[in-house]
Formats: C-alpha cells, sequence, structure tokens
C-alpha cells in the first residue's frame, strides 16, 4: 500500500512539473510576439545638440528607419525594459521602455542618450 501511495505521489509530481514547463515555454514564446508590437510604432527624439527631432520607426517584424532611412539591424534582445539591437556596424541600439511605451535611446555609434518623446510633448513643440 505504501509502494502504491508512493508511486501516484511521484506521478501527480511529475505531471505537475512537465504541465509548469509546458506552460512557461508557451508563454515566452507570446510574449516576444506581444514585446515586437509594445516596441513598434512611430517615435520621435530630440537631438538637443543639434536642435533637431528624429523619426526612429519600428514595425512589428523589428524593422528599423531613422528618419525614413532603412536601417539594417539585428535584434539582439528583447524584455518589457529594454531592446537592444546590432547594427551592421557592430554598434548598439537600445531602446528602454517603461510600462506604456518607450522612453530613450542610446546610440553606441554616437555614445549619446536621446529623450522619445510623448505624443502630448510633441504637440507642446509645434506651438
Amino acid at each position: 500500500m505504501k509502494r502504491r501511495g508512493a508511486i501516484l505521489f511521484g506521478l501527480s509530481l511529475l505531471a505537475g512539473l512537465s504541465s509548469t514547463f509546458l506552460r512557461k515555454q508557451h508563454a515566452s514564446k507570446t510574449t516576444t510576439g506581444d514585446l515586437a508590437v509594445f516596441y513598434a510604432g512611430t517615435w520621435t527624439y530630440r537631438d538637443e545638440e543639434h536642435h533637431r527631432d528624429h523619426k526612429l520607426e519600428i514595425d512589428p517584424n523589428m524593422i528599423i528607419r531613422i528618419d525614413g532611412r532603412a536601417m539594417p539591424a539585428t535584434v539582439e534582445s528583447i524584455s518589457p525594459s529594454e531592446l537592444v539591437l546590432l547594427d551592421k556596424y557592430g554598434f548598439h541600439l537600445q531602446v528602454k521602455a517603461n510600462e506604456q511605451r518607450p522612453v530613450s535611446l542610446f546610440d553606441e555609434a554616437d555614445n549619446r542618450n536621446y529623450v522619445i518623446l510623448s505624443p502630448g510633448m510633441l504637440n507642446k513643440a509645434a506651438d
């Protein structure tokens, strides 16, 4: 009787662990796609040094354009707080985000940080 109880306990433990593993594995696939959509959009960042605004476009397939020019890059990592891209010259482009949207951009080629403007800030800048 003890042996049967131990076997049932072992099987239920194994079933619980395997279902947890499968659920987490499936969730990570969904999360990556959701994160790509989170970062996708047209964003404006200001270059204070040159007094110029630039347009950063990220599409859901992670195709990047800056001021309408394609920037060949590969996704090095993506998380809810940061998207890291590697350009064809070996420089990183890091997009940091809060819970709602991307908020800053670090361009390793220029070694500079830029603030990504919110839509409300854009309207004030145009006034």
